[in-house]
């Protein structure tokens, strides 16, 4: 009924198909993928990244164990070490006389407390008025006798020790008191000049200050002064030498902090009791924790934000190499998916393996066994990209070890390389000893290169991880093959052997065509292989495209052998439809017996739209030209959809054109198949594949090489007699 309430009614069916619409989007299937692959990543790297907290305090029982998440320092005991080390080198650095410098200071307080004091004799020698009167034989001495001189040396003596803490004979200052002004400058002077060389110039200790004293007595009495003059300011000199060396600080600090270098760091290795149950957490107990991560039950949005981060870039890295280089695998949700599951096994593996507290535990992450079934099932190229991925996450899972990390991206690239070209099943195990060889080189070079010998003791674990890896790799390739519906070269070299059962019965009843079909897959194979297609696809898709000939292998004049050919009896038109009808019978068989898509597709397309000329010549040779419709005598297609069908089909073509020449010679061969292709690429048969003019002259060149070798002429041997034969061999 109309209304209002029949709204909602006549809307559900078209809401119900938007829904549909909308789940049956590739990009919603390409956009699920993606972030599916990167929560994964996220949840596996938090797990291992950001443990479990402990809400501790100093003085504290701890109600669980405690065990180190990563390799970390153990930082209170190092730094313990660190002072004591520093402290015995600060002891070491002041014992030693290397450590300590001339003080220019101490000399410029010498110079300058000689000057002060010869000032003050000055002072003296001017109240006793010697300035004025001078000293000129005996008159002139009498005139000093005469004045207190007494008195002034007494003043000056306890001004030297008060002043100066210098103690002078009274014959020195005596002396000095009555020299004549020029020998009084002359031996102000030559005392500061002394005083100051021996004091710039001479390390003086206590072990060395009587050698220095000698030394500036020698260089008094150098200085040519009288007698009484000489040993005066000699007095004054020594009196001022003392040590004058001082400690250097930057070199006592150069050796503090050598000393501290040299202290190798308390390591905590993951895995290792940092606090046990019921054992009193201390203060270093708590920065250990805290070093770790592990202390404050507070979400850490930093951590989980880098994590984030991390994987976004490693996901939009793997993105746009795919969008670049290959948009057939980024559009296809399947193979996104296929990829996004083993980039998140390897990931898992690698946080399983190395929670293991083992130092040698992160050199058995498997990553060949990621890089490898992406090779196989996937592309090499992007394995080798891959290998890089799982190097990078290997190494940050691995507590940053930049070891684990090369040695994981250079065991992948190395798988890589290996499982590029399968050409048989025992191509794996031998990828496996080489990824374990390598393996175990690049472990044991990284001892010495990395700064850490010890690592070198793990080589056999690289062996170990390449055999392994190589026997998981071949045991999960059929899981893989069979949930992503993936034809690999190793399922491919499986459908290829004989004892396959449509193969089997191929050869049984229709041994014509299973013989045309073993040549088809020959010419496949060569032109394949000379214009870049895949050479095994088209090989074995060669062995089963005419596998629907089997329903009525009689009908197929391959296989009619000294029979009657069943076509004379019947119309035309029919005869179409039988041989027509192969292609569709052979679909029927491949999906019964579970054949890849990609062989089913050559199975369907290796005819085309084609004409089938011989029944429809036959059908107009009737004279009914008017009431035969070309369609009715061509394959129902499609027309193939790649290289691999396409060659396919001219194979296929070409091999039954030339088995019926009369004489195949070279040329006539050659003519024949570039005859075949024309006709094909004038039919537009080629029109929805990727296959170029210059492929096609690379197919004809390789068809005719391997049909001359087929068709090459042979010696006619003479007619010889059973009589002449029994004759011989008597």
């Amino acid at each position: 009924m109309p209304g209002p309430m029949g709204k909602p009614a006549a809307n559900a069916p078209a809401a119900a198909e938007r829904m549909a619409g909308l789940w049956s989007d590739p990009v919603l299937h390409r956009a699920l993928v993606a972030v599916g692959v990167t929560i994964a990543l996220v949840v596996i790297l938090s797990t291992v990244l950001v443990p479990g907290r402990v809400d501790l305090e100093v003085g504290q029982p701890s109600r669980v164990d405690v065990e180190a998440s990563r390799d970390i320092v153990n930082r209170p005991a190092t730094e313990r070490l660190r002072e004591d080390a520093a402290r015995e080198a600060i002891k070491e650095a002041n014992a030693s006389p290397a450590n300590y410098d001339i003080s220019l200071a101490a000399s410029i307080s010498a110079e300058d407390t000689v000057d002060l004091m010869f000032d003050a004799i000055a002072d003296e020698r001017r109240k006793l008025g010697v300035v004025q009167h001078g000293v000129n034989g005996v008159d002139g001495q009498a005139a000093w006798r005469s004045a207190n001189i007494d008195d002034a040396v007494s003043r000056f003596a306890g001004r030297a020790a008060r002043d100066f803490g210098t103690k002078l004979s009274r014959e020195t200052i005596e002396a000095l008191m009555v020299l004549s002004p020029q020998d009084f400058d002359a031996a102000r002077t030559g005392a500061k000049a002394v005083v100051g060389r021996i004091m710039r110039e001479m390390r003086v200790s206590k072990e060395t200050l009587d050698a220095a004293t000698n030394r500036a007595a020698d260089a008094v009495r150098s200085l040519g002064l009288p007698g009484a003059t000489a040993k005066a300011v000699t007095e004054v000199v020594t009196s001022q030498i003392s040590p004058n060396l001082v400690l250097n600080p930057g070199k006592v600090e150069r050796a503090r902090e050598a000393a501290m270098r040299q202290v190798k760091p308390v390591m905590i290795l993951k895995g290792q009791v940092v606090l046990r149950r019921g054992e009193i957490a201390t203060e270093d107990h708590i920065a250990i924790l805290q070093d770790l991560g592990l202390l404050a039950p507070r979400f850490d949005p930093f951590m989980i934000g880098s994590i984030i981060v991390l994987v976004a870039v490693l996901v939009a890295v793997i993105g746009m190499y795919l969008y670049l280089h290959r948009r057939d695998v980024f559009y296809s949700a399947k193979l996104l998916l296929l990829l996004g599951t083993v980039v998140v096994m390897i990931a898992l593996s690698a946080a399983v393996i190395c929670s293991i507290p083992w130092p040698g535990a992160g050199f058995l992450v498997p990553v060949s066994l990621g890089t490898m079934l992406i090779a196989v099932l996937v592309d090499a190229r992007l394995s080798a990209l891959s290998a890089m991925v799982f190097g990078a996450l290997t190494g940050v899972i691995g507590g940053g070890s930049f070891s684990v990390a090369t040695v994981a991206a250079v065991s992948g690239l190395v798988g890589t390389f290996c499982v590029t070209k399968i050409s048989e099943r025992s191509d794996l195990m031998r990828a496996g000893a080489v990824v374990g060889a390598a393996g175990a080189v690049l472990i044991a070079a990284m001892g010495p290169t990395g700064g850490d010998p010890s690592i070198s003791r793990f080589w056999y674990l690289g062996a170990i991880n390449g055999v392994l890896s190589t026997v998981v790799t071949i045991g999960f390739l059929p899981f893989f093959e069979n949930v992503f519906r993936i034809t690999s070269s190793v399922k491919l070299l499986e459908l290829s052997n004989p004892t396959q059962p449509l193969l089997r019965r191929l050869l049984v009843e229709a041994p014509g065509t299973y013989h045309h079909s073993i040549i088809v897959g020959n010419l496949a194979e060569a032109a394949a292989e000379a214009v870049g297609a895949d050479s095994l696809l088209v090989r074995v898709g060669s062995y089963y495209h005419d596998v629907g000939k089997m329903k009525r292998p009689y009908f197929f004049v391959e296989n009619q052998l000294m029979q009657d050919n069943p076509h004379d009896k019947i119309a035309p038109t029919l005869s179409t439809l039988v041989i027509t009808s192969h292609v569709k019978d052979g679909v029927e068989m491949g999906l019964r017996h579970r054949l890849p898509e990609s062989i089913i597709d050559i199975i369907r397309e290796h005819h085309g739209t084609s004409l089938v000329p011989y029944f429809y010549h036959k059908a107009t040779d009737g004279g009914r030209e008017e009431t035969v419709d070309e369609k009715d005598f061509r394959y129902p297609g499609p027309k193939p959809q790649t290289k691999e069908s396409a060659i396919v089909m001219l194979a296929d073509s070409v091999e039954a054109a030339v088995r019926s020449l009369a004489k195949p010679t070279p040329g006539r061969i050659e003519g024949l198949v570039r005859k075949i292709i024309r006709e094909r690429l004038a039919d537009g048969q080629f029109d929805e594949c990727n296959l170029t003019l210059k492929d096609l002259d690379g197919v004809a060149r390789a068809f005719v090489r391997v049909l001359t070798g087929i068709f090459h002429a042979r010696i006619e041997y003479p007619d010889m007699g059973l009589k002449d034969l029994e004759a011989k061999r008597a």
